[in-house]
């Protein structure tokens, strides 16, 4: 989306009412709407104007003359164990570069949300929120434009970031649009690994079982089934046993599911909502298509001949990962094959199947999401906003997110011949002495293009974008733009709450259809049923904010 995008989104105006409980550490009540964003518009302002007191440069490092100290609340991933903060050597480079200290309080991304609230309903603000990659999340319709909790922030990025502006300008499509509230106006940091990728959507085929076989490699769903046939019955794997999986997959989860091969009948479904956006820019809801039934009578055909893995309406994510990593696979959708904890099952044996003209892929835009947000209690706003730019120079970034530079074989990263940076940590360290994926990161695909050598997994799955992009088969307008649509935060709320009884509904059904099959009868009243759900309301909603939207 053009860097226009950001002006036609501020058409969206806004009557939002305040959640009880919250408020800003004075103990005086937040404005709502407008009067929020001027509240907060004002704190920023109040504190421009007190870092004049000569202990803030405005460039170059250190940050202050004297040390001050940022309370900074961050999500991590559950799984992740990272040694303290103070000691990693990249948290002491940036504190001994800026002259600030931050006081570092760390949260499991199950917790946070309930750490979040309590802070919030103390009124005793961190100064500085890190939730990035997904492991925490600020809503910034409710805490920015309603209540002014979090700080409105493209003037202060525009005067104090100059990293991050420069590589976000560097762009042809501006990827920080992603961030625009519905009052027009940015109230975080982005967050962007960039990967120059179109889709999250592949598939993959048996390469071995198609040659010991002797099969051709398909074109269509038709052709594939009967190469499924084949993979039951031909004994491929050559062990005189019937113990192939033609096609391995669960329904609801994620990269193995469902929401993976509704594209091969012309519906590009997302991860998160059972709406698209078509070809003329309509909203459309995927569930009651003629597509999404013609999908579920093929699954059913597979499960009824034993086509598809027995087990499909059951099995969960890692169940369906294990028999990856197995290699007695097919068929299958998934990410990408290397550095997916399978590269001795099917990564060894399978390659990239290309679909026919007739599939429609979801296009991923690799936009920002939120990363750092700044509270209205903070009383150093110009040093923080500097502070957070330091975190994204380049040699302090990749430390924070990989391990020290020249650290040593299986450990952080180097600059190669060239002058491009190099990762060598393996991940393998049982405790990390780095933040990883946690910390702000900022690396649009221009920037990364030229400071970074791309894994091998990364230019992987850069290339199965290329090859589907130059086949057609990737939708036309991306359902990423339903997340960016100026929605209020009420109609937020109301939306979350709908997309859930929808979800169980569809998915309740899909494990009915692929089992029993579908009838008309069966069919019909599936249909029928959403008109009692608000889903034509629902659709509404989002086709009247997508019409006030550049698109193109």
């Amino acid at each position: 989306m053009k860097k226009k995008a950001i002006a036609l989104l501020t058409a969206a105006a806004m009557t939002i009412s305040v959640l009880a409980g919250c408020g800003s550490s004075s103990g005086t009540t937040q404005a709502t709407g407008a009067a929020a964003g001027e509240t907060a518009s004002g704190a920023a302002e109040s504190s421009v104007s007190a870092a004049a007191d000569g202990n803030f440069n405005e460039t170059g490092y250190p940050i202050v003359n004297e040390p001050i100290t940022l309370k900074v609340m961050i999500a991590i991933r559950d799984s992740d164990s990272l040694t303290n903060f103070d000691e990693m050597p990249g948290v002491k480079h940036l504190e001994e570069l800026t002259g600030i200290h931050a006081e570092w309080e760390v949260i499991k991304g199950s917790d946070w949300s309930t750490k979040l609230n309590l802070a919030f309903a103390s009124g005793e603000y961190p100064d500085v929120l890190l939730a990035t990659n997904g492991n925490g999340a600020v809503d910034d319709e409710e805490y920015g434009v309603t209540q002014g909790i979090v700080l409105p922030l493209d003037e202060l990025i525009n005067q104090y970031m100059p990293n991050y502006t420069e590589r976000r300008d560097a762009e042809a499509d501006d990827p920080t649009t992603s961030l625009v509230a519905s009052d027009g106006k940015v109230y975080t940091v982005g967050y962007l690994v960039g990967q120059k990728i179109n889709t999250n959507q592949h598939f993959f085929i048996n390469q071995e079982w198609l040659d010991a076989l002797n099969l051709e490699t398909p074109s269509n769903v038709e052709e594939l089934t009967e190469v499924l046939r084949a993979f039951k019955t031909g004994d491929p794997n050559g062990n005189g046993q019937a113990d192939e999986i033609p096609l391995e997959m669960g329904l609801d989860i994620g990269f193995n599911g469902i929401r993976y091969m509704l594209p091969l009948f012309g519906l590009p479904c997302d991860p998160d909502k059972w709406i698209y956006i078509d070809d003329d820019k309509k909203v459309q809801f995927l569930a009651t298509q003629d597509g999404f039934r013609d999908c579920m009578e093929w699954l059913h055909m597979l499960y009824e001949e034993g086509l598809v893995d027995p087990e499909i309406v059951s099995q969960d994510f890692n169940t369906v990962e294990t028999k990856l990593k197995e290699g007695n696979v097919g068929f299958f959708t998934a990410w990408r094959l290397l550095a997916m904890a399978y590269d001795d099952g099917v990564a060894s044996n399978s390659v990239l199947w290309t679909p026919d003209s007739s599939a429609s892929l979801y296009r991923y835009l690799e936009l920002c999401k939120p990363g750092a947000f700044v509270t209205s209690t903070n009383q150093n706003v110009p040093a923080t906003m500097r502070w957070l730019d330091a975190l994204l120079d380049t040699e302090t970034m990749f430390s924070l997110y990989y391990g020290e530079k020249d650290a040593g074989e299986g450990l952080g990263w180097i600059y190669d011949e060239n002058g491009k940076i190099t990762v060598t940590n393996d991940g393998s360290a049982d405790v990390k002495n780095y933040i990883d994926c946690n910390t702000l990161f900022f690396a649009p695909g221009n920037y990364l293009a030229e400071n970074f050598n791309m894994p091998e997994q990364r230019t992987e799955k850069t290339e199965y974008c290329e090859k589907y992009d130059a086949a057609g088969i990737i939708q036309k307008y991306s359902n990423d733009y339903l997340d960016m649509a100026p929605l209020t935060s009420q109609q937020l709320q109301d939306s979350t709450l709908k997309e859930t009884d929808i979800n169980n509904a569809v998915v309740e059904n899909i494990a009915a259809f692929v089992t029993t099959g579908v009838t008309d009868d069966s069919w019909n009243s599936f249909v029928s049923m959403f008109d009692g759900m608000g889903v034509a309301d629902y659709v509404q909603m989002y086709q009247d904010a997508i019409d006030t939207m550049d698109l193109e």
